[in-house]
């Protein structure tokens, strides 16, 4: 057995769970106030719940992250099916679920803003028939000259509300980062690693895998054009967390008997485990730089709309 390898392998999981989280407790201690995404044609602000299109009412994109959930769970179900229980060992498949429940999640924090915002409506004005597109409630504070189009800000303190209204929020957005991230992760080491060049008994190219590394990508960039939610930085610290608690379980699954690697580039006795792990630990910046490029691009087409629409 080459314990030095597995020595290296642990060292670089370790190293980059401690790094995650000292960025995260930094940034937790050392909250400043967040710029906000900007909102297309022209509204005074915008729910952080509600789609970033003004025209767009929030019930549209309750129903769009339904209609996602309901469909990669249909995705998910099918794979099972297709295969057994031991797929779920996959990094793809952890993906898939943390898809899945972010897209329930945000279902749930949709319903919640379209309902309180509702009731908010008719206390204000019991005749009104205002279907909450324009509610205040959990909405970000400033109007829309105040916006920075910079995706890259932490919404958490940005929202009034009930805390659990909060906390839900929080919840969402952190799963939306880490899953853009792990979607882009996973996509990519799926087209560009295995599909050309790994073959194995738990492992064949077929119509619920095209299906599963497209729909994924598909269903979360329609969400990204379509949300309100910002995309910091810091927040890759969760996808790296993510993936680590994914390696760490492989590892917990070894030592339990497992006898076969999802990924065999993850045994850490290899003789070049070191140098894997150390470049998958690497390829979560430009995984996670591209969404945010993708998140950049559409806050930037929404600044200059908001430009010709005032002109």
């Amino acid at each position: 057995m080459a314990q030095w390898q597995s020595f290296v392998c642990f060292a670089i999981v370790a190293a980059s769970v401690a790094a995650s989280l000292v960025a995260i407790i930094r940034r937790t201690t050392n909250r400043r106030p967040p710029p906000r995404p900007p909102r297309a044609a022209g509204s005074a602000a915008a729910a952080p719940w509600a789609s970033c299109w003004s025209r767009v009412p929030p019930a549209w994109l309750l129903a769009f992250r339904a209609t996602a959930a309901a469909a990669l769970a249909a995705v998910l179900a099918w794979d099972l099916r297709t295969y057994d229980a031991s797929i779920m060992l996959y990094y793809t498949e952890w993906t898939l679920v943390l898809e899945i429940g972010y897209f329930a999640a945000a279902t749930a924090w949709s319903a919640n803003g379209c309902l309180a915002t509702h009731r908010r409506s008719r206390a204000d004005d019991p005749e009104s028939t205002d279907d909450g597109s324009h509610g205040r409630l959990l909405c970000r504070s400033g109007g829309a000259d105040e916006q920075d189009p910079k995706p890259d800000g932490d919404d958490d303190d940005a929202w009034e509300g009930p805390a659990a209204g909060r906390l839900l929020g929080l919840l969402v957005q952190i799963g939306y980062q880490v899953t853009a991230g792990a979607v882009v992760l996973t996509d990519a080491v799926f087209w560009a690693l295995i599909v050309p060049f790994i073959s194995s008994a738990h492992f064949s190219l077929n119509a619920v895998m095209v299906c599963i590394h497209s729909l994924n990508l598909v269903f979360l960039l329609s969400e990204t054009a379509l949300n309100n939610l910002a995309f910091p930085w810091f927040r890759m610290a969760y996808f790296v967390l993510w993936t680590c608690l994914y390696v760490i379980v492989q590892w917990i699954a070894h030592l339990c008997g497992l006898t076969w690697w999802p990924y065999p580039f993850l045994s850490p006795t290899a003789s070049s485990a070191p140098l894997w792990y150390l470049a998958m630990a690497l390829l979560h910046f430009p995984c996670y730089l591209v969404y945010w490029l993708i998140v950049r691009a559409k806050s930037c087409c929404l600044v200059h709309m908001q430009a010709a629409n005032r002109s």
